[in-house]
């Protein structure tokens, strides 16, 4: 058999990878490196958010000096193989059947409702645990807006879910005038 390097075929000769015929849309290959692969969704993604609303506020927050859950009723703006929940509180939950690696992106605009200063911290959760290197703390006063950011990623199997994880130095009500976690996830 003559050796042909795939540069000289034409364009009749360009064949489609390995198993291309039974691969559904948008999926792309993924080589194990021993010579074989998959087909696995290009992407995964999921914006959940709490639409903006900074007289009412969108959402307030009775804070504690404890770690405890955001529970807004959000919207989810776009999503592929993830779903929001409202129970047993607000998270996202991954639905796709391949293990994939998310980034992790959440912001919000908060404020203390009234009162003094306050230290606010925040934190991703993965069911239930706290993503090492995502807790952030700020001061946040009364009547003056901040913006607070997370980032993280990590590595998410069917039915993982995330949510944000609130806390202070003293008890208050945390106003939010709107926040948005998205995760976008590729192929793991």
């Amino acid at each position: 058999m003559a050796t042909i390097e795939h540069s000289t075929l034409s364009t009749g000769e360009i064949h489609e990878p390995k198993g291309a015929a039974t691969a559904s849309s948008g999926e792309v290959y993924v080589a194990n490196g021993s010579g074989s692969g998959t087909w696995t969704p290009a992407d995964s993604h999921i914006a959940g958010y709490i639409a903006f609303d900074a007289s009412t506020p969108a959402y307030q927050h009775s804070t504690t000096t404890s770690d405890t859950v955001l529970d807004p009723t959000f919207s989810v703006a776009s999503s592929k193989n993830f779903s929001g929940a409202s129970t047993p509180n607000a998270r996202l939950v991954y639905d796709g059947t391949d293990d994939v690696y998310g980034a992790l992106h959440f912001v919000a605009s908060v404020k203390q409702a009234s009162g003094g200063d306050r230290e606010l911290e925040l934190a991703l959760f993965k069911n239930g645990v706290e993503l090492n290197g995502t807790r952030s703390i700020m001061t946040i006063e009364s009547g003056k807006w901040g913006t607070f950011a997370l980032n993280s990623i990590t590595s998410l199997s069917t039915n993982d879910y995330l949510e944000v994880f609130i806390k202070a130095d003293s008890a208050h009500t945390t106003d939010f005038a709107g926040a948005k976690l998205a995760i976008q996830c590729f192929p793991g």
